[in-house]
């Protein structure tokens, strides 16, 4: 197996760019997933009659918008490692386009 064209290469890291792409669009759907767990905070008070769900109620509450927090941070996170993927993927290939111009 030889060496990616250019065109492969070009492939490859269009590839890694539209998929970070995706990460970076369904990042904000977890944002507002944790602003409206956030929103749906009660106390004991306004729990009223339902004191006795209260507690599972605020640990499942709080443990979504905990989720959704995370989540969003790591869809980024994923997006930003695509294209730094995508990024040395380019960056080895010109390094080794130089190395071979240098042969000659």
């Amino acid at each position: 197996m030889g060496n990616p064209t250019a065109a492969e290469v070009k492939v490859a890291t269009g590839a890694l760019e539209r998929e970070a792409q995706k990460w970076d669009d369904n990042a904000p759907a977890l944002t507002n997933i944790n602003v409206t767990m956030a929103g749906m905070s009660l106390t004991r008070l306004e729990a009223g009659l339902f004191q006795i769900v209260y507690d599972a109620y605020e640990k499942v509450r709080a443990g979504l918008q905990d989720r959704a927090r995370e989540g969003a941070s790591e869809f980024a996170e994923v997006g930003q490692t695509l294209r730094q993927v995508g990024k040395t993927y380019q960056d080895e290939d010109n390094a080794q386009e130089h190395a071979y111009r240098n042969l000659w």
